[in-house]
């Protein structure tokens, strides 16, 4: 005659069957849980359920183990005015550009400020080599004081992470994560970090994209169109150093390359050694209402 099974016990053997536990494991595990039954009770008990539901039965994939986490904590913020900066390269920062693009932000009253990547250039970790005399304290120190300064004037600072940033994580084989050397530059509370390389931006009901994309290309716009038409919003993109606005190929979505907030001057690999790449452009991004502007030095004197 068969043993009876409680629907508890019916429940606890099938969570260790789902596991992928042997009968002989279940039997003694039971054993130890105080729930008399033997081997073969345990093994026809299996067998049985098996045959009734063998979809219910089968072992399943565990699931990923904590060190695998989802990358699904992106900063995600709202404000009717902003005003957008990308590569300041500190200390390769342009003082005057910057400067104004503070003064245009208390003029218009802008809300939040994006700091979208490449806020230090860390060429002191560099694998290319650091810049001559550039010390990677002067590179802190530069950075940190950008972000006081913003913070100071402004009610909401983002930061998310570029490829320079990763300078120094990748340094250190990842025993230094991004947010920690991000968090280096940031004093103050109203600063908000990402170690994503973009957040997402609401103004006026219109989605924004604010980028420092792996991409670049020597046609400006090129990058930020492509995303636009991937992710279905508007996309404002750092890192390739160009200049333009375009839409995408729906027509809905600007894609914008918004240009530096560094001194092209002062970087050596490009006033040194010439190349065929588009010169590097200064510019930035107010937007007001949902509305993109694509500034720089020529016609911020406008807004």
């Amino acid at each position: 005659m068969q043993e009876q099974w409680t629907a508890p016990e019916t429940a606890y053997l099938k969570h260790l069957v789902q596991l992928g536990w042997e009968p002989e494991q279940i039997h003694q595990e039971f054993t130890k849980d105080g729930i008399d039954k033997t081997f073969q009770s345990v093994r026809g008990k299996i067998r049985r359920e098996r045959r009734k539901d063998p979809v219910g039965w089968h072992v399943n994939i565990a699931p990923s183990p904590d060190c695998a986490k989802r990358f699904d904590q992106q900063v995600k913020v709202e404000a009717e005015s902003a005003l957008l900066t990308f590569d300041w390269h500190a200390p390769f920062h342009d003082a005057r550009w910057g400067n104004q693009l503070i003064e245009l932000g208390i003029r218009r009253k802008v809300q939040l400020v994006g700091i979208g990547g490449d806020l230090v250039d860390f060429s002191a970790f560099s694998k290319f080599g650091r810049q001559e005399r550039v010390e990677a304290e002067d590179e802190i120190q530069s950075a940190e004081q950008i972000v006081t300064a913003l913070a100071h004037e402004f009610k909401q600072v983002v930061y998310s992470g570029g490829n320079h940033e990763m300078r120094l994580p990748k340094k250190t084989d990842n025993l230094l994560e991004l947010r920690d050397a991000m968090g280096m530059f940031v004093r103050a509370k109203n600063v908000t970090i990402t170690d994503y390389h973009w957040f997402e931006l609401t103004s006026a009901g219109e989605r924004f994209y604010i980028e420092h994309p792996k991409n670049a290309s020597v046609n400006s716009g090129v990058v930020p169109a492509k995303l636009c038409a991937k992710y279905h919003c508007h996309v404002i993109a750092g890192h390739g150093h160009t200049w333009g606005m375009t839409r995408d190929v729906s027509g809905k979505f600007y894609g914008i390359d918004a240009g530096v907030c560094c001194d092209p001057d002062r970087l050596a690999y490009i006033v040194k050694v010439h190349s065929t790449r588009p010169a590097v452009c200064r510019g930035a991004v107010l937007i007001e209402g949902g509305v993109p502007i694509l500034l720089d030095p020529r016609n911020i004197g406008r807004y």
